[in-house]
């Protein structure tokens, strides 16, 4: 490759080493990662503290009350930044006070020391961004919880960070009491809900069944035998407000948050990020998205626990925007969305994936003099933005697609995509039904930063972008999967990155800290990425997936994966196959709204009338039992392999369908941030695999 050519990002000059490419920076950064522009800020404190200071009365957290007697969401309601500011010091007060209240004298000087960690336990919600913020002006840092995780991943975490104060939803309180045997840091749970609005019809204070007056004593009782405190947010931020504390604000090296990875073999990593990370991070956030004005509305709706979450919360508090929570039941995504009318959506490729199929169906794919009409108007939108005309047309706007940007917002300015890549289809097609920008980005736990980000004049699908501003990128060989960075046109290998954002290390994991942070400042991604002719960066495989079959050939099954995912009849699959076999069997998990129509129809074509009737009545589940239909599915995963380009050796060549989805709690094949947990799918399909080998 020319390192030489004009390419989107800087290559820093005399960087090329053996076994490795060039480093390249953003052309913001060619001659410091480190930004000129808001020294003052150094900390998250910093980001929350200037907003409150420069935008008191401007709405921040906002949700959407319930009533009760109407059976309906109200509005949404924000508190702004000056009112989150009082109620995080009232409760930053109060958590340190009634963590005094249930400790022995031994413990009072360590609890002064501050740095000690609090979990966060709920779905996204204004109590979690107030508890964050709250613990931050007493120096203490945060553990998130997923709203979805089991008691044993629970367990564990709570053990492993030595969490002594819970902050959690209502619904958690008993999850936490029954576990209490097992916690034995666990001192103080502080209860989200208002105990006094349990049973109270009155909008806005309603807190639904099971609970009432009665189970809140039960609770109360049930924490007092287990020498737990059981508090409520208000009656903390009570205390505190009588007990007032004097900010204890954090320095830059101090921890911010524990994250938990996946954990997708074996128990999850504790990320320890510290103030500096997440600062860098948004600094080079806000400054790598110059064109996000102060006016920025955005839906939380994805888990705090959550990097990807996170990082947007910290985008909307350093500009001053505002963040409406959703109710937590992705169903009714769509009509918060309507009542909040955000102006930036954060993506994620399931979704948008979805929208596409939706908006498609009733466009593009319409049949008829309808469908003509409406593919004419897409593909003069699509070859308008191709050729750098903008996202909007004067006729077709008004006649289609101001009807499907409203899906999501009338308002919609921006959306961010990550964790893959949309197809070129798809990304086109969406940019011109929702008027707006759509970028992709690529970033992780260990990173809290957009490590990777396309620019709003990058047209092109499929890559990740250039490396943002403060940040550098470069690859190292895999030769075990035979990714060189000497290869041509495109050096590809093991994404590395450098910035100020890398984490602090892994919560007591000596070990695999050293396997990651491979020194002078690199963290090794585990990510396969290949440059671009122009210096953009795609992702293109992972390495920590692969496995050989019997004739040696590598397999990165994730690869594989990703190209069944975008068939419309497959919603999940798992990919794998045996060292002493020379193919690759999978589980097929298929979209029952597409399935259900395709394999039907397939049936009826060879069926006699008798046969017709009993078709018309299969369920989802006999239709995935049956024979023809798998053969079938077979064929169409061959057909969508081969276009794809993978080689005869990663095309599956048998496949279970299962009705059953991949999920986090029955079968706990999925993380609780739904990827897939390789190993554990493994074992559970064990015999299903033997099986479809012996066939």
């Amino acid at each position: 490759m020319d390192y030489s050519a004009d390419l989107k990002c800087h290559v820093v000059p005399n960087s090329k080493q053996n076994g490795f490419s060039p480093i390249l920076r953003s052309h913001k950064s060619a001659t410091t990662l480190e930004p000129t522009e808001y020294k003052h800020i150094k900390t998250v404190y910093d980001i929350f503290w200037n907003s409150v200071k420069e935008a008191p009365d401007k709405p921040y957290l906002g949700h959407r009350p319930y009533n009760p007697q109407t059976n309906q969401y109200l509005p949404y309601v924000f508190q702004s930044y000056k009112q989150v500011g009082e109620r995080a010091s009232n409760l930053g007060s109060g958590i340190i006070k009634v963590r005094q209240m249930h400790s022995d004298k031994s413990e009072n000087g360590s609890i002064l020391l501050r740095n000690w960690p609090v979990a966060l336990y709920s779905i996204a919600r204004p109590e979690w961004t107030i508890s964050d913020r709250a613990l931050i002006t007493q120096s203490l840092f945060s553990v998130g919880l997923y709203d979805t995780q089991g008691q044993s991943q629970i367990e564990f975490i709570l053990n492993h960070s030595e969490a002594s104060v819970v902050i959690c939803s209502l619904d958690k309180v008993h999850k936490l009491l029954s576990m209490a045997d097992q916690l034995p840091h666990l001192k103080v749970i502080i209860c989200m809900d208002s105990f006094e609005r349990v049973g109270s019809n009155l909008p806005g204070e309603y807190i639904p069944s099971p609970f009432n007056t009665r189970s809140i004593d039960v609770l109360k009782h049930w924490a007092a035998s287990k020498s737990i405190g059981l508090y409520d947010f208000k009656e903390v931020e009570e205390i505190g407000k009588q007990n007032k504390i004097d900010h204890h604000p954090p320095k830059p090296s101090d921890n911010f948050v524990l994250l938990y990875t996946s954990g997708t073999t074996g128990n999850p990593k504790g990320v320890i990020a510290t103030h500096r990370n997440y600062t860098y991070s948004t600094i080079s956030n806000v400054l790598s998205k110059s064109h996000l004005s102060k006016n920025q509305v955005f839906m939380s709706y994805l888990p705090l626990a959550h990097c990807y979450e996170k990082g947007q919360d910290m985008l909307a508090t350093f500009i001053q925007g505002s963040i409406g929570f959703s109710r937590g039941d992705i169903t009714n995504i769509f009509d918060d969305l309507q009542a909040l009318q955000p102006t930036f959506y954060l993506g994620v490729p399931r979704i948008l994936n979805r929208l596409y199929d939706t908006i498609s169906a009733i466009t593009i794919n319409a049949s008829g003099v309808k469908g003509m009409i409406l593919r004419r108007g897409a593909n003069e939108k699509i070859e308008n933005l191709v050729a750098g005309k903008g996202y909007h047309h004067s006729i077709w706007d008004p006649l289609i697609f101001d009807k499907t940007k409203a899906i999501i917002s009338k308002r919609l300015e921006f959306i961010i995509t990550g964790s893959a890549p949309l197809e070129p289809k798809v990304y086109n097609f969406l940019r011109i039904s929702f008027q707006s920008l759509i970028l992709e980005a690529y970033g992780m736990t260990e990173v809290p930063i957009v490590s990777l980000g396309a620019r709003p004049e990058d047209l092109e699908s499929g890559i990740a972008g250039v490396p943002t501003i403060g940040v550098e990128i470069r690859l190292r060989d895999v030769p075990e999967m035979e990714y060189l960075t000497t290869d041509s046109p495109s050096p590809r290998g093991e994404i590395l990155v450098r910035c100020p954002s890398v984490f602090k290390h892994y919560h007591k994991d000596e070990e695999k800290t050293k396997e990651v942070l491979i020194g002078d400042g690199w963290y090794a991604t585990g990510d396969i990425g290949k440059i671009n002719p122009t210096g953009t960066v795609s992702i293109i495989d992972r390495k920590k997936s692969i496995f050989k079959l019997s004739q040696g050939e590598y397999i990165a099954p994730e690869k594989i994966e990703n190209v069944l995912s975008k068939h419309p009849l497959i919603m999940q699959s798992f990919v794998h196959g045996y060292p002493t076999k020379n193919f690759l069997v999978g589980v097929i998990v298929p979209d029952p709204v597409t399935f259900i129509p395709w394999a039907k129809k397939l049936l009826l074509e060879t069926a006699n009338s008798k046969e017709k009737e009993f078709i018309k009545s299969m369920g989802f589940e006999k239709l995935t039992k049956n024979q023809i239909v798998n053969k079938n599915l077979v064929e169409e995963i061959d057909i969508i392999s081969r276009d794809a380009g993978l080689n005869g050796f990663e095309i599956v060549k048998a496949v279970y369908i299962d009705h059953r989805p991949f999920d986090i709690e029955s079968n706990e094949i999925l993380t609780p941030s739904l990827k897939l947990k390789r190993f554990h799918a493994a074992k559970y399909y064990k015999d299903t695999i033997d099986k479809l080998y012996s066939e």
